[in-house]
């Protein structure tokens, strides 16, 4: 008979024993990542109970110092921008007790909050008389109520919320120790079975602690350092998904959009930015997100105008871009909106000024040579008649040199609107300097332009302005070009008229004179 190997045992115990090891270290390790995941939740649930507490502490300080600060201002504006700051922050308080009040909260923290609560009871009776005060202008009775009602409860308050604070605090060093003790009992317990097992389980349960650790403050430090950076981003920064639903406003994108972000997210994002193009009105919003959801890069239209939640309307440029994941798959889009409403208007005004005279609101020379160039050289101008009128008022200098140069602007303006209400809407009146102005008739038959010229030296004739104590009257001597089909250029234009012009005021004063090329021209 053979007699069995001495191997067998060996490698049967060796084998059981590599099986105890491989369920004690999988046990072990189980339980350790078990006790991280508690861990990890449990430190991040006091965290944020503190961060919350301590945030809650500072606002309460920072609207307390605004208070004081809107006491001391003079000026009601300013005093009026504290009290909105003041209010902003008891907005901001309210999210974040929300928050707060949404974790759970042992005995010890409820009581130290209802404390709370009764001396913000009594802080706001005594700041909601305090601002009636500012608003009425009482500076010195709103100090005194402060000082006498809203300080002792202030005090009591901040007490508390240091209490809560350090609460928080203890509780986390608390959390700390029974995670260690919890860690200990199971390193004992690994250590026991098997101390190979329990190194193992050791250098796991402190890789994964350390990891977890370094992971959530990775992870928080680049939260922070991305809102940040998108809050200290000049323009407005709008994140949708995959659905086109709203997702993230930065604070521009809030003012610009006049929305709160918390109380429109989620919602389709046509119904929350609605962008127009500003002349037909067409909605560009779903057609953009559309595109961009596709994978495609868009660049806002030019022309395209924003109107906000309250009616207002922005002109904006910008683009957006869809958000990939790293298998490339599209999870929603980003899109940057710049207010460019001040810059296109400022654009609008230096283009109106370089074509307009200042003082009169009229077209100036360099406008009016551009439109009569333009008028002589068209297709219509041998179809219509056309006829140009150069105006010089007679009897100016006596205005300026006895009631002073506002006076004579004010008559230039005047005499600008006698003028303009003799003419039609398709007609042309330009101030050429001075007290000289120039009409363009376009499609006016020549006796209808000399009527015109006739009614026009008329009314400015029987004008009388009155300047403080002095009353004047002057006149106009027209000069009349009437413009045959293709005949000469600008520059002969001009010259004839401003010879009609200087033949009138020849004739004598307030006279008409009419310089007609017609059978020159034939």
């Amino acid at each position: 008979m053979k007699r069995p190997s001495a191997l067998v045992p060996v490698i049967a115990g060796f084998s059981v024993m590599l099986l105890l090891m491989a369920a004690v270290t999988a046990i072990g390790v189980t339980y350790v990542r078990i006790l991280s995941d508690q861990l990890t939740a449990i430190v991040a649930e006091r965290n944020q109970k503190a961060e919350l507490a301590t945030a809650m502490h500072a606002l309460h300080e920072g609207r307390y110092q605004a208070l004081m600060l809107a006491t001391s201002l003079q000026d009601p504006f300013a005093r009026d921008e504290e009290i909105l700051r003041f209010s902003r922050m008891a907005q901001d308080f309210m999210l974040l007790r929300d928050k707060f009040l949404a974790l759970p909260l042992d005995d010890a923290e409820l009581e130290l909050w209802q404390g709370i609560r009764t001396d913000v009871r009594s802080v706001e009776i005594g700041v909601d008389q305090a601002i009636d005060l500012l608003h009425a202008d009482e500076l010195e009775a709103a100090r005194t109520l402060i000082r006498r009602q809203v300080l002792p409860a202030q005090e009591s308050m901040m007490r508390k919320w240091g209490s809560l604070v350090d609460l928080q605090r203890k509780k986390n060093q608390e959390a700390m120790d029974e995670a260690r003790h919890a860690s200990s009992n199971a390193s004992q317990l690994t250590l026991g079975l098997s101390a190979g097992a329990f190194l193992v389980g050791l250098v796991i349960a402190g890789f994964v602690i350390r990891l977890s650790r370094r992971l959530e403050n990775a992870l928080f430090q680049e939260k922070e350092m991305a809102q940040v950076t998108l809050h200290a981003i000049g323009d407005a920064v709008i994140r949708f998904d995959d659905k086109a639903s709203l997702a993230y406003l930065n604070p521009v994108a809030e003012q610009l959009l006049g929305l709160q972000a918390g109380s429109v997210r989620h919602y389709p994002l046509d119904t929350v930015l609605r962008l127009q193009d500003k002349t037909d009105r067409t909605e560009l919003t779903t057609q953009l997100v559309t595109s961009v959801l596709q994978g495609n890069h868009e660049s806002i239209p030019f022309g395209a105008t924003l109107i906000s939640g309250p009616g207002m309307e922005f002109d904006v440029e910008g683009s957006c871009a869809p958000i990939h994941t790293h298998g490339g798959d599209i999870i929603g889009g980003v899109l940057v909106l710049r207010d460019v409403t001040e810059d296109r208007e400022l654009h609008r005004k230096l283009i109106w000024q370089a074509d307009h005279d200042a003082l009169t609101g009229l077209l100036n020379r360099r406008a009016f040579e551009a439109r009569l160039s333009q008028s002589l050289v068209s297709k219509r101008a041998g179809e219509f008649p056309l006829s140009v009128l150069y105006i010089d008022l007679d009897r100016f200098k006596p205005v300026n040199d006895t009631a002073g140069h506002a006076a004579g602007d004010e008559l230039l303006r005047r005499i600008s609107a006698i003028m303009q209400a003799r003419i039609r809407d398709t007609d042309t009146l330009a101030r050429m300097g001075g007290d000289e102005f120039a009409i363009v008739l376009s499609a006016c038959p020549d006796a209808m332009a000399e009527e015109i010229a006739q009614q026009i030296r008329a009314d400015i004739r029987q004008f009388h302005f009155a300047w403080e104590n002095h009353t004047f009257q002057v006149g106009a001597s027209i000069g009349i070009v009437h413009v045959p089909p293709h005949w000469a250029s600008l520059d002969d234009c001009l010259v004839a008229a401003d010879a009609a012009c200087y033949k009138a005021k020849q004739g004598g004063r307030n006279q008409v004179a009419v310089h007609n090329r017609s059978a020159e021209a034939a």
